[in-house]
């Protein structure tokens, strides 16, 4: 199992060895030459066109160099992506992916690991899917409709796993709400955070605003691996189901409210947008 891990890290060495540099931060740099090659290569014949002026917010001298974790921390791009964060991990998707399968044992599914396994299968399939969306669907969007499903089936697990009446049910309702929130999950509030970050943070912070985003990813995910099943033994599957389905309510009202759209955007019409909002 670990041998077979170590697989892709290794793939994507190899792949990093000739990956060229972002064309972005190629121009960033001075090295115009050198940033239409690598568009050209990523993007086809029309990619320089895609590449900021060096007038530009994005590639001009008024942004050489790179903002401090002060100037990071204060700008909007970088407070959205943490919170994005925040809330797709409280929202109980990795408490889903670490747990499942003892959180089935406990609804009655006979074989919780093969159910885990269609978890993880439903999950990448998903992604697929959503990479096809992004682009046609919209980021905000796709994250709109994710929270709401996600938390949908959330708060039908916690009714169907809490209410007596229904629990000679309660497998078919752990199976099919855990399938239906990971489906919800993969094509919108799963790829779209990490995409979405670097589209709506000033190139000057992006950097740090994605450590930061991808860390307090990590933190979270952290905190929901030590304390969901401590937090289940004390208020029982259905109550803290029901907390996740309240924080994928929030995450919904959020995204409505603080994410901008970046689909079809230039990088200056995102920050225009996102200091509009």
């Amino acid at each position: 199992m670990f041998a077979l891990a170590a697989v892709p890290p290794v793939l994507m060495g190899l792949g990093m060895l000739v990956a060229p540099e972002s064309p972005a931060w190629l121009v960033l740099t001075g090295k115009r030459g050198e940033a239409e090659v690598a568009a050209t290569g990523l993007w086809g014949q029309g990619g320089t066109a895609q590449l900021p002026e060096p007038s530009s917010p994005s590639g001009g001298e008024r942004e050489k160099g790179e903002g401090g974790w002060g100037e990071t921390l204060a700008s909007k791009g970088a407070k959205v992506g943490i919170a994005l964060f925040l809330l797709q991990q409280f929202s109980g998707i990795n408490a889903i992916v670490y747990f499942s399968s003892s959180v089935f044992s406990q609804a009655g599914v006979k074989s919780g690991a093969l159910a885990s396994a269609a978890v993880g299968a439903l999950n990448v399939a998903g992604t697929i899917v959503a990479a096809g969306l992004m682009d046609k669907a919209g980021r905000k969007q796709l994250l709109e409709l994710s929270f709401t499903g996600m938390g949908v089936s959330m708060l039908a697990m916690a009714f169907g796993l809490g209410i007596p009446a229904l629990s000679s049910f309660a497998g078919s309702i752990a199976l099919l709400g855990t399938l239906g929130y990971i489906a919800s999950f993969a094509i919108g509030a799963g790829p779209v955070p990490g995409l979405l970050v670097p589209e709506i943070t000033a190139s000057k912070v992006r950097g740090r605003a994605v450590s930061a985003a991808m860390g307090t990813h990590w933190v979270c995910n952290f905190v929901i691996g030590q304390v969901f099943l401590g937090a289940v033994r004390a208020f029982g599957v259905p109550a803290v189901y029901g907390f996740f389905s309240l924080v994928c309510a929030a995450a919904v009202v959020f995204s409505k409210k603080f994410v901008v759209e970046t689909k079809g955007r230039s990088l200056e019409e995102v920050e225009r947008a996102m200091a509009a909002a």
